[in-house]
């Protein structure tokens, strides 16, 4: 399979928002208007090596309209958001649909319903969801493996108290992979590789706490047990646990950008159960190959090289908050970064490897770190900071996935950031 991108291209992609930067709901109707119709920016373009080029259009119709100069609330206020999708790569519609009553005289309490038919990443551990104005999170720009879904769900968001955040949900689809181990499927061109679809079943929860007065930091913990049918059955439950934020207050800097500064922790800890299908389990893989800088990720390791039932992950970065010195075309701040995991699979053998569904998977069960620095803020170009960045892999030579070939070691980078002058 190839992995492999343009760095022309690639580069050019990641600074297309500097051309153009609007808020992420753009409003559409009158601000006191009854009702409010919402286009969503960060939605319109994404990429992948599975999909390549993707179009959204995705929207939000609320009413009654919060700013309307009268309000007459029907059991409380209503969201529908409609999405349409196309993608170059598979050439394939995907949409979906969510509707949500925000309950009157309920503090925050919402239900929600929704259903949809399109694409996952497989055996994801990302919380956060695409955003085209943050290209340092979305390292699914390099991702290949990727689930068909179609199904639907349901649930409840409720605040046991301020700044955090209780949902309940239950979800049903049907699945099925994209991918087997050596190609990428396009089941809607190459009718004879379909794979097979499995329905699951699966109660979820999730609940997120947003520490007051401490920058963005926040802590999610995701709960899932389910039921995935097929030839076989096979019950499981999934556990993901994340902290997110900064450790140290410090002084921000005279150019705002969307990358934290001072000592920022990302931390996960999770676990799939033995009987949990590939696409629950978690991807522990990087983005090796790409030169851009993504954040929370492995610079040096390729994309599905490791999985793992059972793991840990500490990103541990500083940025300065000052610049080295602040000129109106560079504003150079220098950043220190140690990445540290270490995953197994249920049912390895000695070498951490076990094949699964097909699939030959190979746990980090020796460990790895990645110590990475490079320079924020170089040059300021229109509303983009670039800079750059070097990574590399430490790990034992008696670890399987040891290499003595310094390219699969190393990686140079491009950091590139929005600004916010």
């Amino acid at each position: 399979m190839r992995y492999g991108m343009s760095k022309r291209w690639f580069i050019a992609l990641l600074l297309l928002p500097a051309l153009h930067v609007g808020a992420q709901g753009i409003r559409l109707t009158r601000y006191d208007a009854p009702n409010a119709l919402y286009l969503y920016a960060d939605h319109l373009y994404n990429y992948n090596m599975y999909e390549r080029s993707r179009i959204e259009l995705a929207m939000a119709w609320i009413t009654p309209n919060e700013n309307a100069a009268t309000r007459r609330q029907v059991v409380g206020q209503w969201s529908l958001r409609p999405y349409i999708a196309y993608s170059t790569g598979d050439r394939a519609l995907k949409y979906g649909l969510a509707t949500q009553l925000r309950l009157k005289g309920v503090r925050n309490v919402r239900l929600w319903l929704w259903a949809s038919n399109d694409l996952e990443r497989a055996a994801s551990r990302r919380m956060e969801g695409y955003h085209l104005l943050e290209p340092s999170l979305n390292d699914g720009l390099v991702s290949s493996r990727f689930v068909g879904v179609k199904g639907g769900g349901m649930g409840v968001k409720l605040p046991p108290r301020y700044g955090m955040e209780l949902t309940m949900g239950v979800r049903q689809t049907w699945e099925d992979y994209r991918f087997d181990s050596s190609s990428l499927l396009y089941p809607n061109r190459e009718e004879e590789r379909r794979a097979e679809v499995r329905p699951f079943t699966e109660i979820q929860g999730r609940w997120r706490w947003d520490h007051i007065g401490n920058g963005h930091s926040s802590t999610t913990v995701e709960l899932c047990a389910g039921r995935a049918a097929g030839n076989e059955v096979d019950h499981y439950w999934r556990a993901l646990a994340q902290y997110d934020g900064n450790l140290l207050g410090e002084e921000q800097p005279a150019v705002q950008t969307f990358r934290p500064v001072g000592l920022h922790l990302f931390a996960q800890v999770g676990f799939a159960s033995a009987e949990a299908p590939y696409c629950r389990m978690f991807d522990l893989s990087g983005t090796a190959n790409a030169p851009y800088y993504f954040r929370n990720t492995f610079l040096t390791v390729r994309p599905n090289s490791f999985t793992a039932n059972l793991f840990a992950h500490l990103c541990l970065n500083y940025t300065a908050p000052l610049p080295l010195r602040e000129l109106s075309w560079s504003a150079p701040r220098p950043f220190l970064q140690l990445n540290a995991m270490w995953g197994h699979l249920l049912q390895q053998d000695a070498t951490g490897q076990r094949l699964w569904e097909g699939l030959p998977l190979q746990s980090p069960n020796k460990g790895l770190l990645e110590p990475a620095t490079g320079f924020v803020g170089l040059i300021h170009w229109g509303l983009t900071d670039i800079g750059m960045g070097v990574a590399y892999q430490l790990c034992p030579a008696s670890a399987p996935y040891w290499s003595e070939d310094i390219d699969d070691k190393i990686a140079f980078l491009i950091v590139a950031d929005l600004i916010l002058k």
